[in-house]
């Protein structure tokens, strides 16, 4: 029997249990959590039965409880979400929600408080900015999120809440270690009055890595400051500073990954990083007219990569100012509970990069981009019958390119022009609520996605001029998607969502011409399935299943599958807790089914294998000490999450991921 096949039986086994166990007590403490309310799905406070989508929660338990290094390996069991790491240390890693492949990073948006964090360039998200010791909850919203969010949203939205200062003064401290040299220690301290509280945050860590050269250093410090002016008035000032150093391996051949998985292509290339933000946030509560919010932003981030096996480095530096105010009404329409959303997104994005060539380097070209975009939209939630709410969204958002760049070598003319582009979205949606907190939704929505920075530009050796590429469209989808959320016991629920998104345009790298262009039309099919179930006062259950079919609909790939999406994706896990007072005991098991290769949209080559990993974790609380110790990876498998198809001949390329690997640690708080 193939694995898939295995896995999909098992998440049926999981509600078949779910519905034949018997009802645990009644306690709250013993019960899936029913009342979960997220801010993701409409960008205030609601309970996730209500938003039409299918949204899930990582919470605190969740991540207390995971054998999770960083947030990426949170999100592997995650339905619908496939997780690509380079290296294996978490710095370079590519998350895809709902099968774009290799463009998944850039249609999944990534928010950390409501912050937006994807780059405006093919660099991505930076997840190692983001400690798992700062983080409170993770909401994932799957399916087009482009009325609220626009841009970058058109798998869905992934929104990373971190930790609020508390009354009262608290602290924790804690330490890991584990294999391939791996270190880390953290602190975090809070506290304050009924008013004013503050919380302040630091770490550092470091490991050699799984791979030659595969070494990364982080340091992370973060503060927050809450203060509560009136009871009608509210300021929040958060920041952090991030800096890291790490190694970059580079991909090894079929030949030099049989012979040893662990040897670098690129042995001295590396680079270094800085990532900071300052965020200050007000709210003006006007009782029944409603509420104001607005969130004033900036980020900094410089970046120096130098890869010497090449004799080529290059230095970025990237300034981004936002600016989102938006208002929350919530009085009835026609005597109809009714909330209405309308807001406004700025962001201005500035990036200057240089890059050096040679032995001893000497510069080859200067660039100076800037891109800025302009959103506004509305949302409105009405309850049209007691247990029936019609969701509607709009948006418009206009994006504006400076672009400048300069070949220093003078054989390419230089690049000083400008582009400017708009797109719209709308979102109509039902959600059925019906035995407490179960509901049925259904939904229609269109997304888009702007071409990024690198993606626009074309370097035309023919001509010697540097372009901005006339053929490069923005990308348009259109989304439907039905589901449901069903409890069948307070402790036991169950979850199957059904989708199709029809995309136009788009946007893929043509590595033959080796410029970023449209594919005329792509379809996105699938199922997601999900169940949780306290079977017993000491065990927990849960499982998901996600089949997804992402082909293209035209010439000139009409027929084959999009690269690195598997059809087939799976986990299954269980937790036994306080089996012994204090102890918990949990073990997953996470399934990726085969691939076709990154860049092998002609689907030329064989399909990269399926693999699985098994990880279990152990862990002990006595009074305010907590201990742990994990392995990830039980089976020692050998694979790859990571395969592109380069180099000439075109052949494929790895990135091996790691092998049996240890974790341990233990926290103090007080």
């Amino acid at each position: 029997m193939k694995p898939w096949i295995k896995t999909f039986y098992c998440s049926m086994a999981v509600f078949a249990l779910a519905a034949a166990g018997n009802r645990a007590p009644a306690a709250a403490e013993d019960a899936v959590r029913m009342e979960t309310v997220v801010v993701t799905g409409t960008r205030t406070e609601q309970a996730i039965q209500e938003v039409p989508a299918h949204v899930t929660v990582i919470d605190e338990e969740a991540i207390e409880n995971a054998n999770a290094e960083n947030v990426p390996d949170l999100l592997r069991s995650e339905a619908a979400l496939v997780v690509r790491d380079l290296y294996g240390n978490g710095k370079a890693v590519r998350v895809d929600l709902r099968g774009f492949g290799e463009t998944g990073p850039y249609n999944t948006l990534v928010l950390v408080d409501g912050r937006r964090v994807n780059e405006i360039d093919l660099s991505g998200v930076d997840w190692t900015q983001i400690p798992l010791d700062q983080i409170e909850r993770i909401e994932i919203v799957r399916g087009a999120g482009s009325v609220l969010y626009g841009d970058n949203a058109s798998g869905g939205v992934i929104n990373i809440i971190t930790r609020t200062p508390d009354k009262g003064f608290n602290a924790a401290v804690g330490g890991t270690g584990g294999s391939y040299g791996r270190a880390k220690g953290w602190a975090r301290a809070g506290g304050g009055t009924e008013r004013l509280a503050t919380l302040l945050s630091a770490s550092y860590e470091s490991m050699n890595g799984y791979r030659e050269n595969g070494y990364l250093r982080t340091r992370d410090i973060g503060a927050k400051v809450a203060y509560d002016a009136t009871d009608s008035l509210s300021f929040n000032l958060s920041g952090a500073y991030h800096s890291d150093d790490y190694g970059l391996p580079g991909p090894l051949t079929e030949e030099a990954y049989a012979l040893d998985r662990r040897q670098a292509d690129a042995p001295d290339d590396g680079a270094r990083n800085t990532d900071q933000y300052l965020k200050a946030d007000t709210r003006i509560d006007f009782g029944a007219l409603g509420y104001l919010a607005a969130d004033l932003g900036y980020r900094y981030r410089d970046t120096d990569e130098a890869f010497v096996s090449y004799t080529f480095s290059a230095e970025r530096k990237l300034d981004t100012w936002s600016f989102t105010p938006r208002y929350v009404l919530e009085k009835p329409l026609f005597s109809r509970p009714n909330t209405l959303i309308a807001g406004a997104d700025f962001y201005w994005a500035e990036m200057d990069l240089d890059t050096l060539y040679g032995a001893p380097p000497a510069p080859s070209s200067r660039s100076n981009v800037s891109r800025d975009s302009y959103g506004f939209y509305l949302n409105n939630d009405l309850f049209v019958l007691d247990n029936l709410i019609l969701s509607l969204g709009a948006r418009r958002e206009s994006v504006e390119y400076d672009m400048k760049q300069e070949d220093l070598t003078g054989y390419l003319d230089p690049l000083d022009d400008t582009v400017d582009d708009h797109e719209y979205a709308y979102s109509a949606g039902l959600t059925y609520l019906y035995q407490g907190e179960s509901s049925v939704f259904v939904r229609a929505n269109r997304s888009f996605r702007f071409p990024l920075t690198d993606e626009l530009v074309v370097y035309d050796f023919y001509s010697g001029s540097i372009n901005i590429n006339p053929d490069l469209h923005p990308q348009r989808g259109d989304h439907l998607e039905t589901g449901v959320r069903h409890f069948i016991t307070r402790d036991i629920e169950a979850s199957l969502t059904l989708f199709q998104a029809k995309i136009k345009d788009e946007i893929f790298f043509n590595k033959d011409t080796y410029t970023n262009e449209n594919h005329p039309e792509t379809l996105h099919r699938g199922l997601e399935l999900g169940a949780k179930a306290r079977v017993w006062r000491h065990l927990t259950l849960y499982g998901n299943y996600t089949y997804e079919k992402a082909t293209f609909e035209k010439d000139p790939y009409e027929g084959r599958d999009i690269p690195a999406v598997p059809r087939h994706r799976g986990n299954l896990g269980f937790r036994l807790q306080d089996f012994i007072t204090g102890m918990v005991f949990s073990a997953d098991y996470n399934y990726v089914g085969e691939s076709y290769a990154i860049s092998d949209q002609a689907n030329a080559f064989s399909k990269q294998g399926s693999y699985y990993t098994v990880n279990a974790r152990l862990s002990y609380t006595w009074n305010s000490i907590k201990t742990f110790v994990g392995v990830n990876n039980l089976t020692n498998q050998d694979y790859s999450e990571y395969v592109v198809i380069g180099g000439f001949p075109a052949a494929p390329n790895y990135y091996p991921a790691p092998d049996r690997n240890y974790i341990f640690g233990v926290e103090w708080a007080f």
